[in-house]
């Protein structure tokens, strides 16, 4: 029996908590199941991306700075390689051949941001995969980037890091990122159409996924991307959809990128691989299946504009519970404590009190980030 196709959308830079402001976008959630707290392990594009593919946090996998691109270790094997190496064909179309490395992929190529319309390309791409892989079942990853080119123009290209202007227009940037969510959201809802008119739908797994969020002015001295680690830029969001999978349904429960791989794996029926996450593809193909919060999770960075000596070494971190979250700047030796059911928007440092869930987390932080 043919395994099944699995197509990968990403829509970089989509925030979870904005997913509802597009219309085409709710409309797509009805037909598959939606995680909407899926904590990014590297809250910008490279790194994140890299965990997805590999299974591993960045430090593991080689690639936990935005300097360390091109660090991924070859004793590892990403998700295109093993998929390939089960008769599959591959391709991709990325923001930039950087993203992700050429291992694995049949078709591995780049567009321009801002002269390349998505729109047309990829349904276009989509339709020379089918033609071009015969009887292999595909493996296809798009990378959408409109809201990332949007956030280029209108916020890096206008505004220096500590241009007060930019943190002043909260409300304002909210509204111009949202214009950018609805164009994600449309252009979802014709990949899902492409994939329709083709008749490969009832032989496919369509994930529709979120890299990171994108800072809109929240925290001084970061303009979009994850600097630090604040919950508009590390919570993202996966939509599965296929034959199989449960429809209209919507899960907060918390998970990590992590887990991302192996679902994939036990969702088209391959052997697993020794790897850290913890599969939920039980809970994607049964109503009756109970989706539990993950003890921990965690996230650090080493972005671009990260305080130094990031970019090319991960000097913010955090680990996160269902309740709380701790954060440690490396660069100053600062901790910052914040209870998530109370603080949403993480306003008040709780940390300093010397209460017992903070040397918890902080003791199961330390041993994350020092482990070998």
């Amino acid at each position: 029996m043919k395994q099944p196709n699995v197509i990968m959308i990403l829509l970089d830079g989509a925030r979870s908590d904005r997913v509802q402001e597009s219309r085409h976008f709710v409309k797509l959630m009805k037909e598959g199941t939606l995680l909407n707290n899926v904590n990014t392990a590297i809250p910008y594009t490279i790194g994140s991306v890299n965990v997805t593919f590999s299974g591993l946090y960045g430090k593991d996998n080689g690639i936990d700075a935005y300097y360390k691109m091109f660090r991924l270790k070859d004793s590892i094997k990403v998700l295109p390689e093993k998929l390939k190496e089960e008769g599959y064909f591959t391709a991709c179309d990325l923001l930039s051949d950087k993203i992700i490395s050429k291992r694995g992929f049949d078709i591995h190529q780049s567009h321009d941001e801002f002269n390349d319309d998505l729109r047309k390309r990829h349904p276009e791409f989509l339709k020379q995969c089918k033609k071009e892989s015969g009887d292999k079942p595909m493996f296809i990853f798009l990378h959408f980037t409109r809201i990332h080119t949007l956030t280029v123009s209108e916020v890096l290209k206008k505004y220096e890091w500590n241009d007060k202007e930019f943190y002043k227009n909260k409300e304002e940037n909210l509204i111009n990122y949202d214009k950018g969510f609805q164009e994600a959201g449309s252009y979802a809802e014709l990949i899902k159409e492409t994939i329709n008119e083709l008749k490969i739908e009832d032989e496919t797994i369509v994930i529709f996924f979120s890299d990171h969020g994108t800072g809109v002015g929240e925290r001084f001295g970061e303009r979009n991307y994850g600097s630090f680690t604040f919950e508009e830029t590390i919570r993202s969001f996966y939509l599965f959809m296929g034959k199989l999978i449960i429809k209209n349904r919507i899960n907060s429960s918390l998970r990590e990128t992590i887990d991302i791989f192996p679902t994939i794996l036990d969702l088209i029926g391959l052997e697993k691989i020794k790897l850290p996450g913890e599969s939920f593809s039980k809970f994607l193909t049964n109503e009756s299946e109970k989706l539990e919060d993950k003890e921990y999770v965690f996230s650090e960075t080493g972005a671009l504009q990260g305080p130094y000596p990031s970019p090319k070494e991960p000097n913010v971190f955090c680990i996160k519970n269902p309740e709380y979250k701790l954060i440690f700047n490396k660069s100053n030796n600062e901790w910052q404590l914040y209870n998530l059911t109370k603080d949403h928007n993480e306003k008040e440092n709780i940390y300093g009190k010397n209460s017992k869930i903070e040397q918890d987390l902080q003791k199961r932080l330390m041993s994350w980030i020092n482990r070998e």
